[in-house]
């Protein structure tokens, strides 16, 4: 088990292996917090990962309200960077809650997508909320790509959020 409340907060850099589902490489990932010099590149990410899914959904999208609201969030955020080799690959925000762990974000870089990183990031979240008995909760947008990755590893539709997402949770197993 990966426990990510290890990684939160911590000067070190966390490390685990996995394997790719595009061979046998085993990857080495590090976890790190994000810093105030990886925000462009978070801020870049985010219209990368979001754009195309906005666009479907609602028909357009408007830079300076998305701007807005990256630098709305940014302060008190709890990115992590997900690197290999020096190279980053994802951002998750996670935030531990008295009673349920939530995944404000996972940010898969496009070029890195469908390439298992993503379901390993959740499984491995799914693992330290079956260790600790606490549900995950996200939202995401309505027509996202992400959706059926989501149902495949275990989370399950728990409402909606407005008229834009819908809520999901995956439940522990020892619960």
């Amino acid at each position: 088990m990966f426990d990510f409340r290890l990684c939160l907060n911590k000067p070190t850099v966390c490390r685990f292996m996995f394997r790719v589902t595009d061979g046998e490489l085993f990857m080495v990932l590090e976890r790190r917090k994000a810093t105030e010099t990886d925000k462009q590149f978070l801020r870049q990410l985010f219209t990368r990962v979001y754009e195309e899914v906005v666009v479907r959904q609602i028909g357009h999208w408007d830079d300076q309200a998305y701007d807005k609201y990256f630098e709305d969030s940014w302060p008190g955020n709890n990115y992590e960077l997900i690197e290999s080799n020096g190279e980053i690959l994802a951002a998750m925000w996670v935030e531990y809650e008295h009673d349920h762990i939530w995944l404000r974000e996972i940010q898969v870089c496009p070029e890195h997508q469908n390439k298992g990183i993503g379901s390993r990031l959740l499984r491995q979240l799914m693992e330290d909320a079956d260790a600790s008995g606490l549900p995950i909760r996200l939202r995401v947008l309505r027509r996202s790509r992400a959706l059926p990755l989501y149902e495949k590893v275990g989370f399950a539709r728990d409402g909606e959020y407005k008229d834009s997402h819908f809520w999901m949770a995956y439940q522990p197993a020892n619960k």
